[in-house]
């Protein structure tokens, strides 16, 4: 059969026309009109030349159209000029930029420029040219489409400058690379210098050389810096590094052209900027994009030229500001305050735990605040964690400490700490960090030789669970709320390495990164035998960001069971509490290492501290929400919201009568037993001195009795092990957290030991931390699974957060044979080797 085929009818075909052309017109205007710039950068992104650039570039654009998109390309010139890669280039940016159909390109600097010369018209046909930055004198033909501003580096009225500063300059030496803009820079200085003062020009001469030649000129020599990336061996240098290395060889000033050196050690000079080239390209490009054709925008020159000078080196060669002219800048003035140090808070002001940090910090500065100038910014990302908001935090904190060299960068919190890290050269120069707030580290070890060190969050998660279990006996389920922000990240790690210690009769399941709406409809079908535990949920999957104090009551108002918590600024918003961290200690502890750097240690060699103070603190009023007992809590808890003292007056009563009683029946037994007391207590004072504070025997009895345990086991044909103790750190933990702490670590050692070791064997404490045991009838075996016990409990006790520090020991065990029997010393000195050769085997 034949097809007749179909036809559209011409009709509906003219409505469908129409409908299309209704929808465009509907469209916003600003998604058909956007305007797409490429920016072609002849460096790397954190070349401060280059970024200040692109900074004023970027800023200047949004003027003119705030929705214009940038697409930007770094070439990367200052630290690769491989000729293999220099010309893979075109077919790179052919292949990566085939389907770009921009409305305008800008260069940056010397290579970009000349490599759109060359090869702009076949990459982006027809396509109008802004550069800037360049140096090339003259320029070569320009096309049509080719407009843009000329760097001018105001060279003779440098020299001028020098020669004024150092009347006795007979010659000047010039510091440059063999870089597109060192050589352009080098040729326009020779057409500038007088024939009456030679020049003697070090290209890409290796640093460690340049450096030699730099110490031994005198006053007759002027130096000036240009450039320096790349000598001649290949080596790169960062942008800052060689004119800090060279300034600090000089025994003159060292003079330059280029405000980004500032602050390094230059000396200063009549300096172009990168932000005001970028301004000036930004609004010619502003004037393209509106319309304008390149061809009548003639170039200019970037006449924005300064005269600024360090401080800091005129005080250290001498140089009084009367000596200079009237429009000079001066940077890095001498302050009141010996250091200055910037307070970088991940979140807001007003929110508990940042501001409990702050006022920690200050308090543990103490007297020394006097000396610190100090800054504080708010990141503020708990309510704007989009990475478009930390960049522009990044913008802000960049101009803003442009001439601010920092003591020290103290972070609180994930956010802040991972940024201070990402831009700690660019912003902070290097400058020593020293975080707290930070609740999970995966490269702690690395830390110390970047000069970073700081306090880990140390927040308790196995007592909170064991407390909320004690409170609720009849609980089998915990569910875990969390959010997939960092801080829920490290709390999610936290959980996850103390899972195994939480109580085995309780199903855990994790509620994380889940939206809020879900979670609001899940919370009410949670079983009566089950309870919460909030550790974060700023955020939920569906980028929605809550408070804290928001997110808690949300989440309270919804479960019919209990919410614990080990954060403090979830009290009073209706958890329960537990085992809290608290944004005040860990400020102390911050403070504290703030306050060594700043009197000269290192941050690298301050170690990192795990561990910082928690307490039990609980709601009363949430807990009679959920009628708990409140006999059941810690005897060591805080409580808050206790809006009726019954509880209180009743445990003090009935404390008092038990006091009554005890002390009533105490009397009795003294009255009754008191002469037998007597003679015991004589008895034992003659017989057993004991150390008062950990209850092993003195060195006195040690010695005393030695010889007659000796003489025992050479009668008896029995050996016996003689074991040498020290205990690690105590010095440190002494000096750090206080001798109460210490005299607690060598009890708690003391005690482990004792439960461990038979009736019938002795410990004796011959010093400050160091110990004998003697084990009767043993040998090497058998006490070595005595000390495997030992350490098995010191570990189970560091793991169980009630102590803010590390415990160990370290011993070394001789056997005495009494067929070959040795005197005391004898027996000390082998013990005492064996226990030193253990603790370097450790140590190493």
């Amino acid at each position: 059969m034949r097809d007749a085929g179909w036809r559209f009818p011409r009709r509906a075909l003219r409505q469908a026309v129409l409908a299309c052309l209704l929808l465009l017109s509907l469209c916003p205007a600003s998604a058909m009109a956007a305007k797409q710039v490429f920016i072609l950068n002849s460096y790397h992104p954190d070349y401060k030349w280059s970024a200040d650039i692109m900074h004023g570039l970027e800023a200047t654009l949004h003027q003119h159209d705030p929705e214009v998109l940038i697409h930007v390309e770094h070439m990367d010139t200052k630290r690769n000029l491989d000729p293999e890669y220099l010309a893979s280039l075109p077919k790179f940016m052919e292949l990566k930029y085939a389907f770009l159909r921009p409305d305008l390109v800008i260069t940056v600097d010397e290579s970009a420029f000349f490599f759109i010369l060359k090869h702009g018209a076949r990459i982006f046909p027809d396509t109008p040219v802004v550069f800037c930055g360049v140096n090339t004198n003259p320029l070569p033909p320009l096309p049509r489409n080719m407009t843009g501003v000329r760097e001018y580096a105001d060279l003779n009225t440098n020299v001028k400058l020098m020669r004024r500063l150092q009347p006795q300059m007979r010659k000047l030496m010039v510091i440059a690379d063999k870089t597109a803009t060192g050589d352009a820079a080098v040729a326009e200085l020779r057409k500038v210098v007088p024939p009456d003062l030679p020049m003697q020009v070090l290209e890409d001469t290796p640093l460690p050389e340049l450096m030699e030649q730099v110490k031994v000129i005198g006053p007759e020599t002027g130096l000036l810096f240009l450039l320096y990336f790349q000598d001649r061996d290949g080596r790169v240098h960062g942008a800052t590094e060689a004119i800090s290395a060279i300034s600090q060889a000089s025994p003159v000033p060292v003079y330059g052209v280029w405000n980004f050196l500032m602050g390094h050690g230059l000396f200063g000079g009549y300096l172009t900027n990168g932000y005001e080239q970028g301004r000036i390209a930004g609004n010619m490009a502003g004037r393209i994009l509106g319309g304008a054709r390149p061809v009548d925008l003639p170039v200019t020159y970037d006449d924005a030229i300064q005269l600024e000078v360090d401080m800091r080196q005129m005080e250290r060669f001498g140089i009084t500001p009367d000596r200079l002219p009237p429009e000079t800048k001066f940077l890095h003035p001498k302050r009141g305050t010996e250091h200055e140090i910037l307070i970088l808070h991940s979140y807001h002001t007003g929110f508990k735990w940042t501001d409990d940090i702050e006022a920690g910090i200050r308090e543990s500065l103490g007297a020394d605040a006097a000396n610190v100038e100090m800054h504080v910014e708010y990141m503020d990302t708990k309510r704007h964690p989009e990475p478009e908001f930390t960049y522009l935090n990044y913008i802000l904190m960049r101009e803003k400490y442009r001439s601010a060299k920092f003591s020290a960068v103290l972070t609180s919190d994930d956010n802040a700490f991972n940024f201070a890290r990402q831009y700690r050269q660019t912003l902070f120069n290097n400058a020593p960090i020293i975080f707290c707030g930070v609740n999970y580290l995966t490269d702690q070890q690395s830390l110390s030789a970047q000069g970073i060190t700081g306090v880990l969050e140390s927040y308790d998660i196995v007592s909170t669970v064991q407390a909320a279990s004690r409170l609720l006996p009849r609980a089998k389920k915990l569910f875990v709320i969390n959010d997939a922000t960092p801080t829920g990240h490290g709390n999610h790690n936290r959980f996850e390495e103390v899972r195994h210690l939480l109580p085995t009769s309780l199903e855990i399941e994790l509620l994380e990164n889940i939206s809020m709406t879900r979670l609001l409809e899940r919370l009410p079908t949670l079983p009566p035998d089950s309870f919460i535990l909030l550790m974060s949920f700023n955020q939920d999957r569906d980028g929605n960001t809550f408070s804290y104090e928001e997110s808690c009551e949300k989440i309270v108002s919804a479960s019919p069971v209990p919410v614990f918590s080990f954060w403090d600024f979830y009290l009073g918003a209706g958890s329960v509490g537990g085992m809290v961290t608290s944004g005040r200690h860990q400020g102390l502890a911050a403070g504290n290492l703030l306050r060594n750097v700043l009197r000269g240690q290192k941050a690298g060699n301050l170690p990192i501290i795990t561990i910082s103070p928690n307490a039990f603190i609980f709601d009363a009023k949430a807990m009679k929400s959920h009628g708990m007992d409140f006999g059941l809590l810690p005897s060591d808890a805080t409580l808050i919201n206790d809006d009726s003292d019954a509880y209180r007056h009743t445990r003090a009563l009935w404390t008092i009568t038990a006091l009554i009683l005890i002390i009533a029946l105490l009397l009795c037994i003294l009255v009754v037993f008191y002469r037998y007391q007597q003679r015991k207590r004589r008895a034992l004072e003659r017989s057993v001195r004991l150390d008062p504070l950990t209850g092993a025997s003195t060195r006195s009895a040690f010695e005393s009795e030695m010889p007659q345990t000796i003489r025992t086991a050479i009668e008896k044909n029995e050996r016996f092990m003689f074991c040498y103790v020290d205990v690690d750190k105590l010095k440190q933990v002494n000096d750090t957290y206080g001798h109460l702490h210490g005299d607690t670590y060598l009890k708690e050692i003391v005690s482990i030991i004792r439960a461990c070791v038979r009736a019938s064997d002795e410990i004796y404490r011959i010093g400050g931390d160091e110990f004998v045991l003697i084990f009767p009838g043993c040998g090497p075996d058998e006490v070595q699974r005595v000390w495997n016990k030992v350490l098995i409990l010191i570990d189970t006790t560091n793991n169980s957060g009630r102590i803010p520090y590390i415990m160990g020991v370290t011993h070394g065990c001789t056997v005495f044979n009494p067929q070959e029997p040795q005197d005391l010393a004898t027996l000390l000195k082998k013990a005492d080797q064996s226990m030193y050769t253990r603790k370097n085997i450790h140590a190493s």
